[in-house]
């Protein structure tokens, strides 16, 4: 055989080699990659529960708070309501009371042992 066949045939075989080697090393690195992204997953998959509760329990709480807000503005409707009937008592008790205080100022007016 000639120097260059040899030559040629060396450098086709230190290729095919390296050609191996890096299908090696890139396999191992895929199988490696493979491998955590299932472990990834896996530590997903257990918090997934642990996001449903959270979310199960947000979504009680805005129920509870559109519950207390539907009672606040009942309670701010029926507290409006109840300010409205005391300004009317009020009005009607001074009234009452401008004509007693009337009626005890006509009393001391004839009364002769009033004095002025």
């Amino acid at each position: 055989m000639d120097d260059w066949m040899m030559w040629l045939l060396l450098a086709v075989l230190v290729l095919l080699v390296l050609g191996a080697v890096w299908a090696f090393v890139n396999s191992k690195n895929k199988a490696r990659a493979r491998d955590e992204a299932v472990h990834i997953r896996e530590r997903a998959m257990g918090g997934e529960h642990y996001a449903e509760d959270r979310e199960s329990a947000a979504r009680d709480a805005q129920q509870q708070a559109d519950v207390a807000r539907e009672r606040a503005e009942r309670a701010e409707a029926e507290a409006a309501q109840l300010e409205e009937q005391a300004r009317g008592t009020t009005a009607e008790a001074r009234e009452h009371r401008d004509r007693v205080t009337d009626q005890y100022l006509e009393a001391d007016d004839i009364d002769p042992d009033v004095k002025r």
